[in-house]
């Protein structure tokens, strides 16, 4: 069974629901859906945390996360 992997934020131990990563060079920061496997330069955040998510001013936030994931995978009859 796959260990549930906690909020990064200090004093949050909520189930981690996004990766956050940023580079400083191009002032950006990304939300991913949560990496199957933990970063060393990314941060897993809750729902709630990713949510709130502000970056500074003259960063570009970048939410990349999907926001409707299907139960099943089903092929697209053509």
């Amino acid at each position: 069974m796959d260990r549930i992997r906690p909020c990064d934020r200090p004093g949050c131990g909520a189930p981690a629901a996004a990766s956050l990563s940023f580079d400083y060079g191009l002032r950006t920061a990304w939300l991913d859906d949560l990496l199957l496997e933990p970063e060393p330069t990314a941060y897993d955040l809750c729902a709630t945390h990713a949510g709130r998510l502000r970056v500074p001013r003259g960063w570009t936030r970048d939410d990349r996360r999907v926001a409707f994931r299907p139960l099943f995978h089903e092929p697209i009859a053509v």
